[in-house]
């Protein structure tokens, strides 16, 4: 069966028979002066009877002489949307800012910032201080002096070098050496960053950072660091009572390993030694340092042999076991330190060449008190705090007094007792 498309019928026989009637006429008034339009018939419709019907056109005006283009008849043209006032968008950014406020970290309850802060400490790497000039610049080189390779990263360079390594088939593979590469220096310092933020996470980051951040130096180098990251102590020292009971510290926090060289330095030769007393007085003042001495890193280290690095933990109050442990605190050389009685403890590594001549009244069993053959220890108090002994031109110890003070059996060092002169 063929479809066909359905398509208008064609009119009926009824419709031609139909009485037509006369279509309305367009609407007007009888008495316009144009002449009457003849209205066409409908579509669809011949009949051979119908005529034309006249009707009154309507009268065309002329627009008035002060209308616009735009407000004329005729078809209305859109008309371009306008962009958005550049006022109008910064307002609405303003307002979507303000909906997505970002929290500040100092916005964060403190419980959350401790949270942060111990995360840093979570695995600290010593931090030692080495001395390194800085290249002839105007501006500041402190990142490419940080680039710099240093002699200690070619010997470590090196002796990973030589060191063989497993292949991927368990087969033992050697490294390949590139002597004349640069080698990258991992920051040891890698939240240091924290402390330059602001004046506020400063004084709340610092004394965490300092705490448990160690801190290498060497012997020579200690007070250079003290008056560098604890300027305020001297003045706050003055202003600590001297009381034995006294409950109250400086809020300085550390935590400092002292390394001993195997080469003496000419500043450690001098007669004058190396003054370790503001390093002392700090640690035995405030809320809580720890601090000790130690050695660079050797390959063949006998740490319980060492009597040099044993000897100096006496001055911290306590003495190093045959175990590496540390003993209790000697209470009574940390009492002379808390009350500030002392004025110097000065550091002689190197000991005189000759032996000195001894009085008559020395020359007995007695361990030495004074300088001898061995290196030496000098003490000094200040004369409102000093025993009558101490005032003398060579003072004596009495017997059990080293000892009581946690400096009796000393194995490298000798120890000295007097007071500072009167310019100290």
């Amino acid at each position: 069966m063929d479809y066909k498309r359905a398509t208008t019928p064609p009119p009926s026989v009824e419709a031609d028979e139909q009485i037509l009637l006369a279509p309305p006429s367009t609407p007007g008034l009888g008495r316009d002066a144009l002449p009457r339009t003849m209205i066409p018939p409908s579509p669809g419709l011949s009949p051979p009877n119908l005529g034309a019907t006249a009707v009154l056109s309507t009268r065309h005006r002329a627009p008035p002489a002060n209308r616009k283009y735009s407000q004329r008849a005729g078809v209305k043209k859109v008309a371009p949307k306008k962009a958005k006032l550049k006022a109008t968008v910064v307002e609405s950014e303003i307002a979507i800012a303000d909906d997505r406020k970002v929290i500040g970290f100092m916005d964060l309850p403190g419980e959350i910032r401790n949270l942060m802060y111990s995360f840093t400490s979570e695995n600290p790497r010593q931090a030692l201080l080495v001395h390194r000039p800085r290249i002839a610049s105007l501006r500041s080189s402190t990142r490419l002096d940080r680039q710099r390779t240093l002699a200690s990263d070619i010997t470590d360079k090196e002796h990973d070098d030589a060191l063989p390594v497993a292949s991927r088939h368990g087969r033992v593979a050697s490294k390949r050496k590139t002597p004349n590469a640069l080698l990258a220096r991992e920051t040891n310092r890698p939240f240091f960053g924290l402390t330059q933020v602001c004046h506020l996470l400063r004084q709340e980051f610092r004394p965490l950072y300092m705490q448990k951040q160690e801190i290498g130096m060497d012997l020579v180098d200690v007070v250079k660091y003290l008056q560098t990251f604890y300027a305020d102590a001297p003045g706050q020292l003055q202003s600590l009572s001297t009381a034995t009971d006294r409950k109250v510290d400086m809020p300085f926090t550390g935590n400092l390993t002292i390394a001993v060289g195997e080469k003496i330095k000419e500043m450690e030769k001098s007669a004058d030694g190396v003054d370790v007393w503001p390093l002392l007085d700090l640690w035995a003042n405030s809320y809580k340092i720890e601090a000790g001495f130690g050695r660079y890193m050797q390959v063949h280290y006998n740490a319980t042999a060492d009597g040099e690095a044993k000897d100096l933990y006496r001055l911290f109050g306590r003495r190093v076991q045959r175990d590496r442990r540390c003993s209790g605190m000697n209470t009574v050389w940390r009492t002379i330190l808390r009350t500030r009685s002392l004025a110097a403890v000065k550091i002689h590594r190197k000991a005189i060449s000759t032996p000195p001549t001894l009085p008559r009244q020395l020359a007995r069993g007695l361990a030495p008190v004074v300088a001898g053959y061995r290196p030496y220890i000098h003490i000094m108090f200040r004369r409102d705090a000093a025993e009558a002994w101490m005032t003398k031109e060579v003072s004596v110890a009495p017997d059990g007094w080293l000892k009581a003070r946690g400096f009796g059996s000393m194995e490298y060092f000798d120890v000295k007792v007097g007071i500072a002169p009167a310019s100290s």
